[in-house]
């Protein structure tokens, strides 16, 4: 196996690409991945394409339609080329597709392309691009080669889930949900990564999944901003109408035990919150969560701030929707206290999420013991969280 490093826009990828499929190998499989894609760049590559697949090759493309780096026409385009086309979205509010890659294989050898360049005429000609080229011979490199493919497989194994064939009808649900912008509208990268809001009352369900990734490891405490302030005024906004559907992905679940929903004699001793515990929780899935430093990285976007005298003791404040028993409360700010030293080496749970005076009043008299909370990730930019008791 032969690796090279190509420096863009030294080394133009897509005039690389143009001489492999205008040379006479007779490509046996031609796949390509991309996080983005431009109407200009398909139409510049259609027919060297479509010629491989006239002469027998498979041809396979991925694309994905995050922060609206593929537009309606692009979709629509490759949907008429009758080839192996799919559309790869995670629904998780924190997941992006961006991969690139591209791969020309025959029967007597194969090269990947692997880099920052994105289907678009800046990604493959103009733009400041690395890539890493790597060429096959078979049989001598058909090991690595065959490893190389595993790799690949595993980025695309969520077949039906995650990743849905391009049929005329996914795009028309994408459009009708405002996931994909026409072709000016990519160009000008308008609301770059956000559903848009249509008023229209029919929004279809996501057909999308959503698999909400691992969390980056958690920014030290020296990193942190250290005047870091947050408003503390929780939202006095009356109960509304059914908000607008956004994107969201489950990040935490627990049945409420009496003490969270405030379900105490008088007399006794309660936190004034939900306690954010372990409460078998998987994420991703098959992983239980460490509760010690899981919420606190969940929040981690928001300003925290020292609380009190405790030095290892701080807190921000979230807003989050709130929909309890199918009514929704509308948007109020919850504060997460949170206490590493709390766990103590004893597994207690050392974050808590505090009803507030103003809102304790409406949850003591919900008598929500039993229930199951549900907390989830949200697209909505002014509460991007949602906070569900059924």
């Amino acid at each position: 196996m032969k690796s090279t490093l190509l420096v863009q826009p030294d080394v133009q990828l897509g005039q690389i690409m143009e001489e492999m499929l205008e040379c006479r190998v007779a490509y046996t499989r031609i796949q390509i991945v991309s996080a983005f894609a431009s109407l200009r760049t398909i139409l510049r590559l259609r027919e060297r394409l479509l010629s491989s697949r006239d002469g027998g090759c498979t041809l396979e493309i991925t694309l994905g339609i995050d922060l609206n780096g593929t537009s309606r026409e692009v979709l629509e385009e490759v949907t008429s080329w009758e080839c192996e086309a799919h559309v790869f979205h995670n629904a998780a509010p924190r997941s992006i597709f961006h991969p690139k890659l591209y791969l020309f294989e025959s029967r007597s050898s194969a090269t990947i392309f692997v880099g920052s360049n994105n289907l678009t005429d800046g990604g493959l000609y103009t733009n400041h691009e690395l890539a890493n080229r790597l060429d096959f011979n078979f049989p001598d490199d058909l090991n690595d080669y065959l490893a190389h493919q595993a790799s690949i497989s595993a980025l695309l194994r969520d077949r039906g889930i995650l990743m849905l064939p391009l049929t005329r009808a996914l795009i028309k649900t994408l459009s009708t949900r405002g996931q994909i912008p026409t072709e000016e509208e990519a160009r000008r990268g308008r609301d770059k990564g956000r559903v848009s809001e249509h008023k229209t009352h029919k929004i279809p369900e996501n057909p999308f999944d959503a698999r909400p990734p691992k969390l980056p490891p958690l920014v030290g405490n020296g990193v942190r901003e250290p005047d870091a302030q947050a408003a503390s005024k929780v939202s006095k906004e009356e109960p509304e109408s059914k908000p607008t559907i956004y994107e969201k992905a489950l990040v935490w679940k627990k049945k409420l035990p009496a003490s969270d929903a405030l379900q105490v004699s008088e007399g006794t001793n309660v936190v004034g919150g939900v306690r954010l515990t372990q409460a078998k929780f998987e994420s991703p899935v098959g992983s239980r969560i460490d509760q010690t430093t899981y919420f606190r990285n969940l929040f981690s976007d928001f300003r925290w701030e020292r609380e009190g005298r405790h030095r290892d003791q701080e807190r921000a404040f979230v807003p989050m929707r709130v929909a309890i028993l199918g009514r929704d409360y509308g948007i109020r700010n919850f504060e997460i206290s949170h206490k590493p030293s709390g766990e103590a080496g004893q597994a207690n749970y050392t974050t808590i999420l505090k009803w507030g005076r103003n809102f304790s009043p409406t949850i003591k008299r919900l008598g929500l013991t039993g229930h199951t909370l549900r907390l989830y990730e949200t697209t909505e930019r002014k509460a991007p969280f949602l906070l569900e008791i059924t």
